[in-house]
């Protein structure tokens, strides 16, 4: 038996909301997995999981992989919890973020998705695996809704013109339906240059949904010249040129990470669409370690001023927080399987894991049971973790040391004198 043979009514609680997805075989092998997957690892995979569950390899390789559960349905599951409560639910003063995300696997070539494409994850070209995925932001939030397995036109017989071929941009439209189609409640969808096309542009307009994004460098935008009077295209710098030109007088100063950068906002639109668009060309940098002078963004929200554009749109940024927080913390990128449905199957587990600790984190859970001053999602980990280790008797009466460290931090007696008794 391992350290694992523990019961915390929080974990317990969080995992009877899944009761409905599984038989009562298959709900007992994954009500114990948060426990495992809570443990911290230098490498997870499936023979480190087996050893602290008192299930064999065997089986918790049949429940990963061959065992008839939908992780879409555990999924609706996942979002149901999150809605149901207002601090971890959705509201209009968010955004539906859509993004992509990779997981090296230089060793891994014979992976099913493994190719050599760009890798969102260190930004340039690597055998990785790509998901398509979509995330709810706001100031105070950020919550993984759902993914998409990416595989290049290569794996595909007819490539492209192959009928089972799906681009990002057809992952990124599905995801944006599934958030409508679901209710998820947001205020702009956001998304980066990559996603910016006309056929994107196209489709949220026409679902009556308003987004921010931001423009290529060589994208041109139809434009009004304000001297010729008649409509040019023009890429990046071509508008730079001109607003510095003719219209520097009509820039206005906004603040970014403490510097005052100029801002000239125009109507514009782009090749292959009638959307009426704002943009705001933003002279300056995001951030110290930018490494453009320059941004466009462009929206179909007209009523917006560039503050407001700027910083909806800078809530985008929530999405790379929340799987850098998943790779970090739970493993994401860990998984050592061949084949798609299997992969899938490992990536949801991961963002039920991430929910898990949100959700106490949200709902303020363990501060009547543990003293910590957990600020990130690492530090609730550790502390639930620290929980798992003193509710575990085998722990305990081998290890003094163990008892000693955590028992002054465990404020709830009834906590206490549930582990002993």
């Amino acid at each position: 038996m391992s350290l694992f043979n523990v019961n915390i009514s929080i974990i317990n609680r969080f995992c009877d909301n899944f009761k409905d997805n599984f038989s009562n075989t298959q709900f007992r092998a994954f009500a114990m997995l948060p426990y495992a997957m809570l443990k911290d690892y230098k490498r997870l995979n499936l023979s480190s999981l087996a050893k602290e569950l008192p299930i064999d390899y065997q089986a918790l390789q049949y429940f990963l992989a061959d065992a008839h559960w939908n992780y879409e349905s555990l999924n609706a599951t996942r979002i149901k919890i999150l809605r149901k409560q207002r601090t971890t639910g959705f509201s209009k003063n968010g955004v539906l973020a859509i993004d992509d995300t990779g997981s090296l696997k230089p060793y891994a070539k014979k992976t099913e998705g493994v190719s050599y494409q760009y890798c969102p994850s260190v930004k340039h070209n690597a055998y990785c695996n790509v998901a398509v995925v979509s995330c709810y932001a706001n100031a105070v939030k950020h919550i993984p809704l759902n993914l998409r397995f990416y595989k290049t036109e290569a794996e595909f017989i007819c490539g492209k013109n192959d009928p089972d071929f799906k681009s990002k941009l057809d992952f990124a439209m599905e995801l944006i339906e599934e958030a409508i189609s679901s209710e998820i409640q947001f205020s702009h969808i956001v998304f980066d240059s990559w996603y910016a096309s006309c056929d994107m542009i196209n489709f949220i307009d026409e679902k009556g949904k308003k987004f921010i994004s931001e423009v290529k460098s060589d994208r041109r935008l139809l434009v009004e010249h304000p001297v010729l009077k008649k409509k040019l295209w023009l890429q990046q710098d071509e508008l730079v040129k001109l607003i510095k030109k003719h219209l520097w007088h009509k820039t206005r100063m906004v603040e970014y990470n403490g510097k005052l950068v100029p801002v000239y906002a125009l109507n514009v639109k782009v090749k292959d669409s009638q959307v009426k668009l704002k943009a705001f060309c933003i002279m300056g940098k995001w951030s110290p370690e930018d490494d453009k002078s320059c941004h466009i963004l462009i929206t179909n929200d007209l009523a917006l001023d560039h503050k407001k554009t700027a910083s909806l749109y800078r809530l985008r940024w929530g999405i790379e927080q929340a799987f850098q927080e998943l790779k970090d913390s739970f493993y994401f990128d860990h998984y050592q399987l061949r084949h798609k449905e299997k992969i899938m199957r490992y990536w949801m587990l991961c963002l039920l894991v991430w929910t898990l600790i949100y959700w106490i984190r949200q709902n303020a859970y363990l501060h009547k049971t543990i003293s910590c001053n957990a600020s990130t999602c690492n530090d609730y980990k550790r502390a639930i973790l620290t929980l798992i280790e003193f509710s575990s008797y085998a722990a305990l009466r081998k290890n003094d040391l163990l008892l000693t460290t955590h028992f002054a931090s465990i404020k709830s007696r009834r906590f206490k004198n549930a582990c002993y008794n």
